[in-house]
């Protein structure tokens, strides 16, 4: 018969033994913990629930585990077997300890959709900082559903998106994450996309428009308006004057280095902080600009790699 000092030497050992697995389970990706490790035996099921696992849920490479082509793999949500296995490897997510989870990150040439937002968003209450690849039709009530989950949210960052920047989009986010204070857009800047940061992200005081285009106007508004905007990132950004964008002008209109007004530089460097952008003769920016020209103004092309690196600390996955 065992003793009560046994016992205590039993659980203890599985306690320890539970904390070594759950060490060695972070070494691997969630698919492997939800669809491998954690259906071996009991004792890897329940360190497969260890808190410290969850934390950070990272889906940046979800297209390489589920599709069957993952080099020509690409917007795989217009895929609809590809969509039910994401959404099936969400809910499975859910059941562990998604409760627990801070950082949410997705692969950004997946699109998000309704759906996956309303098995995420209930169930992972305390997100802190997200990267999030939104789709062009989801509604304004869903989105005020899913953000209004995240009232802890305070970075967030949108690569590639689908979704068109409309008042409502920014009101879903910008009135429940009051907590927000990093924001990352893979998108140009525009009049009208500056107006709604001035609005609606008051609070913010990191904005990285990385690897993107900018208005100059816009780009000159935002900063003189935005009260609270301590760090901007320009980094490989184009910069597009009053006469917009033009093949036949593409050299005089569209700049890779450097901004193209004194107002521009004057402003920014006397109100704001931290103030990067590109250093004479970027080798990135000249790539970017290649692939911009031959994909689209509003194509995002940065690569996996490039959107997760930021020169803001708080922005970088």
């Amino acid at each position: 018969m065992e003793t009560p000092n046994s016992l205590g030497k039993i659980s203890g050992w599985e306690d320890m033994e539970r904390n070594i697995l759950a060490k060695i389970f972070g070494m691997l990706n969630v698919i492997d913990i939800i669809k491998g490790v954690s259906r071996v035996c009991v004792s890897w099921f329940l360190a497969s629930h260890d808190k410290a696992l969850w934390k950070t849920i990272d889906l940046s490479n979800i297209k390489s585990i589920i599709s069957k082509n993952p080099d020509k793999a690409d917007d795989l949500s217009n895929d609809e077997e590809h969509q039910y296995e994401l959404r099936n490897i969400l809910a499975e997510i859910t059941k562990f300890n998604s409760s627990v989870t801070t950082n949410l990150v997705f692969d950004n040439c997946y699109y998000i959709q309704e759906e996956e937002l309303a098995i995420i968003a209930p169930r992972m209450p305390n997100v802190q900082k997200l990267s999030l690849p939104l789709y062009r039709n989801i509604n304004e009530s869903a989105l005020m559903f899913t953000f209004s989950q995240w009232k802890n949210l305070q970075t967030l960052v949108i690569t590639k998106p689908g979704l068109p920047f409309s008042n409502a989009n920014f009101r879903a986010i910008g009135e429940n994450c009051k907590s927000l204070t990093s924001l990352k857009l893979i998108w140009p800047l525009n009049n009208y996309l500056a107006v709604q940061i001035v609005r609606y992200f008051s609070n913010l005081k990191n904005l990285s428009l990385r690897g993107t285009a900018l208005w100059s106007r816009a780009l000159l508004w935002l900063v003189t308006y935005h009260q609270n905007l301590k760090n901007l990132n320009l980094l490989h950004c184009f910069y597009i004057d009053s006469k917009g964008f033009n093949k036949e002008y593409f050299n005089n209109y569209i700049k890779s280095i450097g901004l193209d007004t004194e107002n521009n530089v004057q402003t920014a460097t006397q109100k704001l902080d931290t103030f990067i952008v590109c250093p004479n003769h970027c080798e990135t920016c000249n790539e970017l600009r290649g692939r911009m020209w031959g994909r689209g103004l509003y194509d995002n092309s940065l690569s996996n790699e490039q959107w997760k690196t930021d020169e803001i600390k708080e922005l970088e996955f």
